[in-house]
């Protein structure tokens, strides 16, 4: 899975990491889960909630959108993500986060900023140049999405 992948990137990047963060924090007793990643002390000091989305622009619902303008769809998620939980974060005191990318590989802005920060942490942390830390974070991700896709495909033979 991505998320498992940029775990394991943001342990090697010395983040504090906790996974499936939220349900049952809320007053209405919500099992709502605003956080697949919460991050301690990342963005200024505030913990950050991120929610990851992988989505298809090949959807029925979505193609004629994702045909007319390049990120569309992503544009989209995002969008739909923060209406879900930037208020539910708020609550919490987390900033959140939406990564939203295509099955193709293309990230959508926020992932793109957040996975930079990562990659920048990663090379303070393990000595490496930024061009390498990034290029290692996202050629892994790439390999997660690729993965993916071929389950999906021989799921359908």
């Amino acid at each position: 899975m991505v998320w498992d992948t940029l775990v394991h990137f943001l342990h090697r990047a010395h983040a504090s990491v906790q996974v499936e963060v939220g349900a049952g924090l809320f007053p209405d007793h919500s099992q709502s889960r605003p956080a697949d990643i919460l991050l301690q002390n990342w963005n200024l000091g505030r913990p950050v909630a991120l929610d990851i989305s992988v989505v298809s622009p090949l959807n029925p619902s979505t193609l004629a959108e994702a045909g007319a303008t390049v990120g569309a769809v992503l544009e989209a998620t995002e969008s739909r993500k923060h209406q879900a939980n930037d208020e539910k974060c708020s609550a919490l005191g987390w900033v959140s986060t939406p990564l939203a990318v295509d099955s193709y590989g293309a990230w959508g802005k926020e992932a793109t900023l957040f996975l930079a920060q990562v990659a920048a942490r990663l090379a303070i942390h393990k000595s490496l140049p930024k061009s390498q830390a990034s290029f290692d974070l996202f050629s892994n991700l790439s390999i997660c999405l690729i993965r993916a896709n071929a389950r999906a495909i021989l799921r359908r033979v």
